[in-house]
């Protein structure tokens, strides 16, 4: 059995232990060890990592009532020194304990019970049971956080039985049978875990929550607490910096700025969008069937180009069947058309074109278009379209 040091004190980050047992299952090359700081992933919070002797941890897991610690190369049955990565431990104790405080807030004030929590990479969040908090509330819950992370309010663990929890105003059950480890955060939240946590609420630094959506039935809170929300701010800081040099605006006018942008932009597009239509028919125009056929190629046009194209030249010659190909390196694409008085089957037509080429299409009897690579000439394609 492993002495858990992370229960001892979360702030432990370095150890002497001995490799007791060592192995290798799907995940890799695994250790036991007598005892150990690094903290399996669970309850939301990840798993830690760090360094065994020459060994970097890359997780560490519960299996099976031991604590297998996954390594990317062997270890021997000897004695080591660990450290475990300290700068993801104390920010995975300051998100965990930000979601002890804010899950007690929402449902102390909104009567929002916690569902699930989730601590990601990049962001925190909660699962809340019910979508019924607004933008205002959410901003009082947030001054509430941190007006108690200010505080330095204590938080504290114990270990209580199964009967003497029952006794307790736990927010939850526990979910574990035995031994139940609490945590408390001194007159705010009392509640089963088995993550760590700061020794404060000091420690958490800051809390600010980022978005909400809804997610199962109820609301989904984003948040970022301590350094993550110190670098969350920095990014936006720089973000903003970058956008008043951009849009020669001062910060409080960027959304003017941008909106005036989006207007321009929508105009241009229009006129366009416009101008591309007129082009297209003058090109149109252009293209006189040779006895009853059309076929051009052109050099990595975009296939909604051609396919317009084809149904303009289509629409002006109604006995004509029309080839139209885009040819880029090894790829080329097909669009295959006729008029309304026009004989045959694109969809067959087709079908001989990519015969000689590694891809698919689709369509139907009028209009059908596909592609995929090949290293045959242009003329090879329009040879077989014209004998159909």
């Amino acid at each position: 059995m492993t002495t858990k040091l992370y229960y001892q004190d979360s702030e432990i980050s370095t150890a002497d232990v001995r490799v007791m047992n060592s192995g290798k299952d799907e995940t890799g090359y695994y250790v036991i060890l007598n005892q150990s700081c690094f903290y399996p992933e669970g309850g939301g919070q990840p798993a830690d990592t760090g360094e065994i002797g020459p060994a970097k941890v890359v997780d560490v897991q519960s299996v099976k009532g031991e604590i297998r610690h996954y390594v990317d190369i062997q270890l021997p049955e000897e004695s080591f020194s660990i450290q475990i990565d300290w700068q993801r431990r104390w920010d995975h104790m300051q998100q965990h304990a930000g979601q002890h405080l804010l899950s007690a807030l929402f449902e102390d004030s909104l009567g929002l019970k916690t569902q699930s929590f989730h601590l990601g990479k990049e962001r925190v969040s909660i699962d809340l049971d019910l979508d019924t908090a607004t933008n205002a509330q959410l901003q009082e819950i947030e001054k509430k956080a941190n007006n108690l992370i200010g505080q330095g309010l204590p938080i504290s663990t114990t270990w209580v039985n199964a009967e003497q929890a029952k006794e307790l105003a736990l927010r939850k059950p526990p979910v574990v049978e035995g031994d139940i480890r609490l945590v408390e955060i001194a007159g705010i939240d009392l509640n089963a875990c088995g993550g760590t946590h700061p020794k404060n609420t000091a420690s958490i630094g800051q809390l600010k929550i980022i978005s909400t959506e809804k997610a199962k039935g109820g609301m989904r809170i984003y948040f970022l607490c301590g350094n993550r929300a110190l670098h969350y701010f920095n990014f936006l800081v720089a973000t903003t910096d970058q956008l008043v040099a951009q849009l020669n605006a001062p910060t409080a006018e960027l959304p003017n700025a941008a909106e005036a942008l989006l207007t321009d932009k929508a105009v241009a597009d229009k006129v366009i969008k416009s101008l591309q239509e007129q082009v297209l028919n003058l090109e149109a125009n252009a293209i006189l069937p040779d006895n009853g056929a059309v076929s051009r190629v052109f050099e990595n046009r975009p296939l909604k180009e051609l396919q317009q194209l084809a149904r303009l030249v289509i629409s002006q010659h109604p006995f004509s069947t029309v080839l139209l190909m885009s040819m880029a390196e090894n790829d080329v694409r097909f669009v295959c058309a006729k008029g309304q008085q026009a004989q045959g089957d694109m969809r067959e037509v087709l079908k001989s074109l990519l015969a000689l080429t590694e891809g698919k299409g689709g369509g139907n009897a009028q209009f059908a278009q596909g592609g995929g690579k090949t290293t045959e000439l242009p003329e090879t394609f329009i040879s077989i379209f014209r004998k159909n």
